[in-house]
């Protein structure tokens, strides 16, 4: 006689020995009620004897079932409480929950939180780049990146860079205008507006560029550099864009710099938590680590 049983076999067994129903064994197992009288049969087959008494209303072990019971139930006890254990042992991931504007997160944060990752890889990054401002002192978030003027009172700031507005466009755009020798070339081409309508007219202000018919306001606008990046990259015109938007596009050869000349903007981004997180080991990491990544930016 063959009496070799399969721990899956005797694990079915066990549990409709405890439920007295193959149904609730199933769901218990996650498999359906056929699986389980399939293995229930291949239990008694192997042994030789009917272990459950079956009625319409629900299952009953024989004095045989009983016996098997006994033996079996302590050892897979011990089998569920050793692998509890080791659950409870092995050593749980940090989860930092983060958030930041949309367009800091597509086209600055994400692609490098590799890095971070490979560098932490029990650190969980949670990001969060929903257009409302979460509020750090009743919402479940670690770290907040804001662009603004750096007044959180209650917060522990720190400044992590100013951005600068450089001048885009894409290859085949430059291409077909010719070169851009002086800041007032880029009046007579097309030009991509923020949602304000000033970058621009703050910009040829800065480098005394007249203009008096308002063509500096004028042209398609974005709501956000992440599109006005996108519609540069597609021969639409030139964009003025935060220099932090545009380093993955220019490195990617999407767009270029036709001409020199950023000019600092007003706002800057900081790094914000409440003062009690300050010292927790996976936010003065992310810190660093994002502090690190600004200090090697290239130069627009």
């Amino acid at each position: 006689m063959n009496l070799q049983i399969s721990l899956i076999s005797l694990r079915t067994f066990v549990e409709v020995a405890r439920f007295r129903s193959m149904k609730e064994a199933a769901q218990s197992l996650g498999v359906t009620p056929g699986a389980i009288s399939q293995q229930i049969r291949i239990v008694e087959e192997r042994l030789g004897t009917v272990l459950f008494e079956r009625s319409s209303r629900d299952m009953h072990l024989t004095a045989e079932g009983v016996r098997l019971m006994e033996a079996l139930n302590l050892p897979f006890q011990q089998i569920q409480d050793a692998v509890e254990d080791f659950h409870h042992r092995k050593p749980k991931r940090d989860s930092l929950v983060v958030t930041t504007v949309p367009s800091f997160a597509s086209s600055w944060l994400v692609p490098r939180l590799g890095k971070f990752s490979r560098l932490y890889p029990d650190i969980e990054v949670k990001v969060d780049s929903s257009v409302a401002l979460v509020d750090l002192r009743h919402e479940p978030v670690d770290v907040a990146i804001r662009h603004g003027s750096g007044n959180y009172p209650g917060m522990s700031v720190t400044q992590l860079l100013t951005p600068q507005l450089v001048v885009i466009g894409s290859p085949a755009f430059l291409a077909s205008v010719g070169p851009i020798l002086a800041p007032s070339d880029c009046l007579a081409l097309p030009l991509l507006q923020d949602r304000d309508r000033m970058d621009w007219v703050t910009w040829f202000r800065a480098h005394n560029v007249d203009d008096p018919s308002g063509r500096a306001a004028r042209g398609t606008s974005f709501s956000d550099d992440a599109l006005m990046i996108k519609a540069a990259a597609a021969s639409q015109g030139l964009a003025l864009v935060r220099d932090i938007y545009a380093e993955e596009a220019i490195g990617n050869g999407l767009v270029e710099v036709p001409i020199a000349g950023s000019i600092g903007t007003s706002l800057s981004y900081y790094f914000v938590t409440k003062p009690q997180n300050v010292q927790r080991q996976r936010i003065q990491a992310f810190k660093n680590w994002l502090l690190a990544e600004i200090a090697i930016r290239p130069n627009l």
